[in-house]
């Protein structure tokens, strides 16, 4: 498809309609987690600042129809750094276009770049879309539970 394009977002605040993006994302998810937009936006300027999320967004022409975000964690058992897709959402109006692996080589490259040698991430088990989408890209599935506590 033409006019498809990956940027980097370093100021995400200039991309208001990121935070949109977000919360859709969140609903999809089925995440009763809502922010104030201002507040996202605000702190990932910060974080990206900061090095501690980079953020992908896919356009199709001038609209953001989705992006990713590549965060860094530590394996304790192998004493490395690992790349983590934090999020990747693509608006339901623009899936099956190859804007989700746009999104995935934008982030591997990055993560390559900054000599990660993994890159993990988790979905909803319901989400066979999704899963099928990251078996066909050459990823393997892990069966643990993800638990979260409210602090």
């Amino acid at each position: 498809m033409t006019g498809i394009r990956v940027e980097w977002l370093t100021v995400p605040s200039r991309t208001p309609s990121l935070a949109a993006l977000i919360h859709a994302h969140a609903e999809y998810e089925r995440s009763s987690v809502r922010q104030p937009a201002d507040e996202v936006l605000s702190r990932l300027d910060a974080w990206c600042r900061e090095g501690r999320v980079e953020l992908a967004g896919a356009f199709v022409g001038s609209e953001l129809a989705g992006y990713a975000s590549l965060t860094s964690d530590v394996a304790t058992w192998t004493g490395e750094e690992f790349g983590h897709l934090d999020c990747l959402y693509v608006n339901e109006a623009h899936r099956g276009q190859m804007l989700g692996q746009q999104l995935v080589d934008a982030v591997v490259g990055r993560a390559r770049v900054r000599g990660f040698r993994e890159l993990q991430w988790q979905t909803p088990s319901w989400n066979t879309r999704a899963i099928r989408f990251y078996e066909r890209i050459g990823a393997t599935g892990t069966h643990k539970q993800r638990f979260r506590l409210e602090l």
